[in-house]
């Protein structure tokens, strides 16, 4: 009877086998540790994940990787710490999304090999240039700008006359141009939405200028913000977005934006937004173009409808599904 046994055995493992093959195929795993869970990063993988026609899969293990078709890495450390526990995934679909750098040369050649193992989608057409310089196979980088949503950012009509910034505090956030800015305008009403900006040492000295308002609140309420504003300012030194950019413009906000991440993939200066040198440092080049987006007429959101979530998953599960 044991050979019974043996093959009921090995036909239940085949059994199971088949199903978990069956499974994996055309499924999507996205990848995001457990300490990053929360991160902006994971809300925009499953604004992807709830639109996708694939099935996929979330997983926070690095030893515990599923079997799937194509595999997303949202940051390039997640994708190089897998690769390196997992060498097989260098046989597979790998995605890795690739936002901005954390560190120069992106801490090495080390980076770049395991890169050069995957297909790396940036943010905007900066950084797809920067990781080919780098040494990135140009074959591997492509360009799909950020997206937000269309029907929870509605179009308002502006002539509130505010403006306003939309960010956490961060150095690279560029803190000291935004004192610097609201310093020079006593004239203007400002809004600030972030979370830590009582970490900024000159916090005091920010909110003191009498001109400022500071909020905290659920991202439920950031339409309601935006249609207070006139004029949006990205004041940073390094982006892979800002996605309040794209948010902002959605509301039929005029942009102010430093030349960073996507913003000059989505703006026309002088068209449908303004932008300024991300190294100049000179707070008045800032402060005339703020008053020069207070007299755009256009409709600046029939200028950024394109990049909606709808289209931006569309971009990625033809990447999902390429053999």
């Amino acid at each position: 009877m044991n050979w019974i046994a043996k093959i009921r055995r090995e036909y239940a493992r085949a059994h199971w086998l088949q199903s978990l093959i069956s499974k994996a195929n055309g499924r999507v795993c996205f990848f995001i540790p457990e300490k990053s869970k929360g991160w902006i990063l994971e809300a925009a993988c499953r604004e992807v994940a709830q639109r996708m026609v694939s099935p996929y899969v979330f997983c926070d293990d690095y030893k515990g990787l599923p079997l799937a078709s194509a595999y997303f890495f949202c940051h390039y450390h997640f994708y190089k710490s897998a690769l390196s526990l997992n060498p097989w995934l260098a046989e597979k679909n790998c995605i890795v999304w690739f936002t901005h750098p954390k560190e120069p040369g992106l801490g090495g050649q080390e980076t770049i090999d395991a890169l050069n193992t995957a297909r790396v989608v940036t943010m905007c057409s900066k950084w797809r240039q920067y990781l080919i310089e780098l040494g990135v196979e140009q074959e591997r980088v492509s360009t799909i700008v950020g997206a937000a949503d269309l029907q929870f950012f509605q179009p308002h009509q502006r002539g509130g006359g505010r403006i306003g910034f939309c960010t956490a505090y961060y150095e690279r956030k560029n803190p000291d141009r935004i004192l610097e800015i609201i310093r020079m305008m006593p004239d203007q009403e400002f809004v600030l939405m972030g979370r830590n900006w009582r970490e900024y040492p000159r916090f005091g000295e920010l909110f003191g200028l009498g001109n400022l308002e500071y909020r905290e609140t659920k991202y439920s309420q950031y339409p309601k913000f935006y249609n207070e504003l006139d004029v949006f300012v990205s004041a940073s030194q390094l982006e892979g977005g800002p996605i309040p950019l794209l948010e902002s413009m959605m509301s039929n906000v005029v942009p102010v934006a430093s030349d960073t991440g996507f913003a000059p993939d989505v703006i026309r200066h002088g068209e449908n937004g303004f932008l300024f040198p991300a190294e100049d440092q000179d707070p008045a080049i800032v402060v005339d173009l703020i008053r020069e987006a207070k007299r755009l007429q256009t409709d600046v959101r029939q200028s950024v409808i394109q990049y909606s979530w709808d289209a931006y998953t569309r971009n990625y599960e033809q990447l999902f599904r390429a053999a």
